[in-house]
C-alpha cells in the first residue's frame, strides 16, 4: 500500500517527539536511542501491513516505547510503566488523536520481554514483535554489546545453573552483575524468542535473524574455549 502523506508526517513527528525526550532525559545508550525506534517502526510498519491494527497507535507506542528507560536506570522501577505514563503527558494536547491515547500506553506497559503480562491488543502485540525483532541478527549482537560494554559487563561468560524457565526477577538480578554478559542474555532470554513472538508474521521473521544470532555465539563459545 502506498504511503500518505499523513502516514510519513505522523511518524517524522514521532521521531522528533522521541529524539527530543530521549536528550531530555539523558540517553546515552545507543541500544535504545532514537535509531532503535526508527528500525522498530519500519518494522512494526511491515507487520501492520500483513497483520492489521490502527498504525497511529502502533508508530506512538514504537516512538515512546524506551523513553522510561534512564529514569529506571536512575530510580528503580519499571521502565514500561515509567513510559506509559510519561507518553500521556507527551500526547495529549497535540495532534495525535486523544482516543488513542490509552492503547499507546497499554502497548508500552506490556512490551517487555521479562513483563508479567504477554500484550492483550493486536497494536500491542505489533509492538512486541517489533521490538524483539531489534533484539535479533545481527543488529541484536550489537545492541547486545552497546548494554554489557556500557555496564563493563565481560565480552563472554558461561551461562549460570538457573531453573528454566528462568523467571523476569532472577533475569533482571543477573543483569545488574559485572559477571553478566551478552552470551548469557542470549542463552537465558533470546535462545528461544522467535516461537514466543505474538504474530505469524513476527515468527517467520525472527526465526532467520535468531539462527544468524545463534551461530554467532555458538562460534563465540568455541573461540574462547580454544577449539577455534
Amino acid at each position: 500500500m502506498k504511503e500518505t502523506w499523513e502516514q510519513r508526517g505522523l511518524r517524522d513527528w514521532l521521531l522528533r517527539l522521541a529524539a527530543e525526550t530521549l536528550t531530555q532525559e539523558g540517553s546515552i545508550d545507543a541500544a535504545h536511542d532514537v535509531d532503535h525506534v526508527a528500525r522498530t517502526m519500519a518494522l512494526a510498519e511491515t507487520l501492520q501491513a500483513r497483520e492489521g491494527g490502527d498504525l497511529p497507535t502502533i508508530l506512538a507506542a514504537v516512538a515512546l516505547h524506551d523513553i522510561g528507560q534512564e529514569r529506571e536506570r536512575r530510580d528503580g522501577g519499571d521502565h514500561a510503566a515509567i513510559g506509559a505514563d510519561m507518553a500521556a503527558g507527551l500526547l495529549r494536547g497535540t495532534r495525535f488523536p486523544e482516543a488513542a491515547i490509552p492503547g499507546v500506553q497499554q502497548a508500552i506497559r506490556e512490551h517487555r520481554t521479562t513483563g508479567a503480562s504477554k500484550p492483550q491488543t493486536l497494536e500491542g502485540r505489533i509492538v512486541y514483535d517489533a521490538d524483539k525483532l531489534d533484539s535479533l541478527g545481527a543488529v541484536g549482537i550489537a545492541r547486545l554489546y552497546c548494554i554489557t560494554g556500557l555496564l563493563g559487563q565481560k565480552v563472554y561468560a558461561p551461562t549460570p545453573d538457573v531453573r528454566h524457565p528462568v523467571s523476569p526477577t532472577v533475569i533482571r538480578e543477573l543483569r545488574k552483575g559485572r559477571a553478566y554478559s551478552s552470551s548469557i542474555e542470549f542463552d537465558l532470554l533470546l535462545a528461544d524468542l522467535p516461537e514466543h513472538l505474538l504474530t505469524d508474521t513476527g515468527r517467520a521473521l525472527a526465526r532467520e535473524r535468531h539462527d544468524y544470532m545463534r551461530d554467532f555465539f555458538d562460534r563465540l563459545q568455541r573461540e574462547v574455549e580454544g577449539r577455534l
